[in-house]
């Protein structure tokens, strides 16, 4: 029966629920549809998020364990690992130039953190890892934001490493996975730093990296780096020392103060700018450290060829990395040569010891074998003065007139000739910024018309600036980066001024770019390194020579023969330079050219022969102005004693020619086919079929007599009359050719004095020159058509005709004067006699008229 009882009634709470629920459902239908909706709509979301997370969470999952399952154990992070030297070897491969030192070598010094100044630490954090002490090892936001930027891109090009990040890289992970550049070697970097800053303090790692990281000048640790750039603690370091410092790790072959200060100073500028931007310096701080000045620490080793081993150094840093560099024990074989290393380095002290009274105290040297191999870098004559580390050959330096050679080259290829005439006239310019470009010669002279072989043999400057004007500065600026030059690089200063070297280049580049003339026009970069292996012997990299490209078009060998052939016209330079100037080598046919920047800032001397190329530069580092030191009497007396020093005991080799070369007579004053009018002809060179046509020059025949200043006539004595050609120039040269070329006289010979022989004579008159009677009879001799006048006064203003024949008159009547009605004073007469020719030959006499009776004064 019990089952049978009815179930007791349900709590009263749930009853009233329902009936609220039905009264609202009853009452307003369509609100309770919608909270019924969006209840739904709230479970539906709380579902999708947890499947995200849920596949989140196991794809993070999958990838941590596929990619930390065989990661190092962050412990070994203060364990140091083992490495071997890198060494590098004259072109002998046996020599030994440089053992790259090691960080374990003494380079690389730990110290405590207690000992690193919070300056140091401060630009460290602000320039490679702003939220270091907040971050877990991995910024977050940066990853996101590097993987926008490779995804962009189509590669890797922005990592976002934390400090931590790159310790473990450096310390953690082996040189290969190191040098790996994947999204799978981030991962686990990653993940590493992630572990590893659960292991250690943020102190602990920052102490670490600075102990670790590399700071370039084979620097490991602060304390190296301190120690290499300016021979002190770290703990010495100043604040601008240590910003400098700060910014180096990035980039350290490209920042290295040794060899390119602007750029190491232009990142300490970045690394003050950012550290403001993080609150850690004040603008006023920050302007108040790089006002500070900073001086390196002259870098002392017993390093053969220095500057060579540390350009080969940095070559291989970029190929290879720091890592592989200093720890692989990479055995790396260069071009140098040895012995012509250190007569470089004789003749370029000897010259600049010469030199010092006269304010020039450095001198870089470089030398290139025909494939472009480099046997001799000087980079200074004394390694270990207190400038002596910076590599000169590498500094960016005003060429003056060295570049002219390829403004030249680059108007052959626009259909000017060797034989073009360019006007060396007073030309202006309008310069940028609204100014007046009015360049000068060396000499202050300007010389009429020039043609192109004679202006780039006497580096004549107006010739060189029209011809960059007709190139246009934009095609020679793309020519000369095809060349090599690396520093023109700011549109913003390319102007004519290009020609006479207003941009700076630096001496290896130029070096290169004029063994590409040798080279028939085609370039290859110098070449330092033949060969590197690693520990194992196996081979890395070869050195192969190759053709290169051609640089100056379709008929670049061509160009580069005219070009070479000019600048080794002996004979063309004797116009400016004189017989035995600098550029001339006895026994040696050799190219060559000399530059000068403004107020003798630097010298310059480059050239080449078949069997090397030689550039030089004089000048000061500090680029303070020398004593009247020119292209020639400094860069060229280095350049012109190593030139003779490397051709001892070799032939003379003349530039081969190659064919599509043809030599036609010319008229050398204006460049056109020479006939027989042409004063002067010369043979000149042409690219095939583009040599001139036409004759320009005409001529006349003349007879003179005398010493040929005057035109001989009918009276002249037959043995003293000669003919003599002159030129009849085009219109263009014709008042050129006023003042500089010689002009047919125009005037006859003075006639015979001789009574006997005189062409017009007047027989005197009266009684001492005076007359008194009414008429005159006036006679005397005309060989030829005469004329008779009178006129009042020593000097008449008119002439009144007195008798006129066109029959000759030998000791006869002239004519016949009535004085009636004259008034007394002084006349004259004038006998003037017409030679077969056309000229007119006259004679005077002065007589006084006095009324008969009165007796003369």
């Amino acid at each position: 029966m019990s089952n049978l009882n009815p179930s007791p009634p349900p709590p009263l709470r749930f009853i009233k629920r329902r009936r609220r629920g039905s009264r609202l459902r009853r009452r307003y239908p369509l609100l309770a549809f919608g909270l019924r909706l969006l209840l739904a709509l709230l479970k539906l979301s709380l579902l999708v998020v947890l499947l995200v997370a849920l596949t989140l969470g196991t794809g993070a999952t999958w990838l941590y364990m596929r990619y930390a399952d065989d990661l190092p154990d962050p412990q070994r992070m203060s364990e140091h690992r083992a490495f071997e030297t890198t060494r590098i070897y004259a072109r002998d491969g046996t020599t030994l130039l440089y053992e790259l030192i090691g960080p374990q070598d003494g380079r690389r010094t730990p110290v405590a953190f207690e000992q690193i100044p919070q300056m140091l630490k401060d630009a460290t954090i602000a320039v490679e890892d702003a939220g270091f002490y907040s971050n877990p090892g991995v910024d977050v936001r940066g990853i996101i934001r590097a993987a926008l930027q490779n995804y962009t891109s189509g590669e890797i090009v922005s990592g976002a490493s934390t400090i931590t990040m790159q310790l473990v890289r450096s310390i953690l992970l082996d040189p290969e996975e190191r040098a790996e550049q994947s999204y799978e070697r981030k991962l686990r970097e990653a993940i590493l730093a992630y572990r590893v800053s659960q292991n250690y303090g943020k102190d602990q790692i920052l102490n670490l990296y600075l102990n670790e990281v590399y700071y370039g000048a084979q620097a490991y640790g602060v304390e190296a780096a301190a120690q290499a750039y300016f021979a002190k603690h770290v703990w010495e370091l100043n604040p601008a020392e240590a910003t400098l410092l700060a910014g180096l790790p990035q980039a350290p072959s490209v920042y290295n103060p040794f060899t390119n200060f602007v750029a190491a100073r232009a990142r300490q500028r970045v690394t003050l700018n950012l550290m403001v931007q993080h609150g850690m310096l004040s603008r006023a701080e920050a302007e108040a450290i790089y006002a500070e000045p900073i001086t390196l620490a002259p870098a002392r080793s017993d390093i053969v060829a220095p500057h060579f081993v540390f350009y080969v150094r940095d070559q291989l840093e970029r190929t290879y990395g720091p890592d592989l560099l200093y720890r692989a024990g990479l055995r790396v074989v260069t071009s140098l040569d040895l012995a012509w290393q250190a007569e470089a380095e004789r003749i370029a002290a000897e010259q600049i010891e010469q030199l010092r009274v006269r304010r020039a105290s450095n001198a870089g040297v470089v030398m290139l074998a025909p494939d472009g191999q480099i046997l001799a870098m000087v980079g200074s004559v004394d390694y270990h003065a207190s400038d002596g580390q910076v590599n000169v050959t590498m500094a960016p330096r005003q060429p003056g007139s060295a570049l002219k050679p390829f403004i030249y080259a680059a108007a052959m290829q626009r259909t000017w000739t060797p034989a073009t005439i360019i006007w060396d006239e007073p030309t202006r310019w309008d310069a940028p910024g609204g100014g007046v470009y009015q360049p000068r010669n060396y000499d202050g002279g300007f010389h009429g018309p020039m043609r192109l072989r004679m202006a780039l043999a006497n580096s004549l400057n107006i010739p060189a600036v029209k011809a960059l004007e007709y190139v246009g500065v934009a095609a020679f600026v793309d020519q000369m980066s095809q060349l090599g030059i690396s520093t023109f690089d700011d549109p913003t200063r390319y102007s004519l001024a290009m020609a006479l070297g207003s941009n700076e280049v630096r001496l290896l580049e130029l070096t290169g770019a004029y063994h590409a003339l040798l080279n028939g026009g085609r370039y290859n970069p110098p070449v330092a390194i033949t060969k590197v292996s690693n520990s194992r012997g196996e081979m890395l990299e070869r050195w192969q020579p190759t053709r290169g490209r051609a640089v100056f078009g379709p008929q670049s060998e061509q160009i580069a023969y005219l070009i070479s052939d000019i600048l080794s016209d002996d004979a063309a330079r004797h116009y400016m330079f004189g017989r035995g100037n600098v550029m001339e080598l006895p026994g040696v046919i050799a190219a060559a050219k000399t530059g000068t920047s403004n107020d003798f800032r630097d010298s310059w001397a480059l050239g080449y022969s078949t069997d090397v190329t030689i550039g030089v530069w004089v000048g000061n580092n500090d680029s303070s102005p020398m004593q009247e030191i020119a292209g020639a009497n400094g860069a060229g007396q280095i350049w012109h004693a190593l030139m003779l020093r490397y051709h001892q005991g070799r032939a003379e080799t003349a530039f081969l020619r190659p064919a599509g070369i043809e030599e036609i007579p010319v008229c050398a004053d204006t460049g056109g086919r020479a006939g027989e009018g042409c004063p002067r002809t010369i043979s000149e060179l042409f690219l095939a079929g583009s040599g001139p046509s036409d004759v320009d020059v005409l001529y006349q025949t003349v007879r003179v007599a005398g010493d040929g200043n005057c035109l001989a006539a009918s009276y002249t004595p037959a043995a003293e009359v000669r003919e003599v050609r002159y030129p009849i120039y085009p219109a263009e040269f014709q008042a050129w050719a006023a003042r500089n070329a010689p002009q047919p006289p125009s005037e006859p010979c003075p006639p015979p004095s001789a009574p006997e022989a005189a062409v017009a004579l007047l027989n005197p008159l009266g009684v001492n020159g005076t007359i008194t009677t009414t008429q005159i009879f006036i006679s005397g001799t005309a060989r030829g058509p005469y004329t008779l006048e009178v006129g009042a006064g020593e000097t008449p203003a008119q002439w009144e005709l007195l008798g006129q024949s066109s029959l000759a008159v030998e000791a006869g009547l002239l004519g016949v004067w009535s004085t009636n009605g004259l008034t007394e004073g002084i006349y004259t007469l004038r006998l003037r006699v017409a030679t077969p020719e056309g000229f007119s030959i006259s004679t005077t006499q002065a007589v006084e008229y006095r009324q008969r009776g009165e007796p003369p004064q």
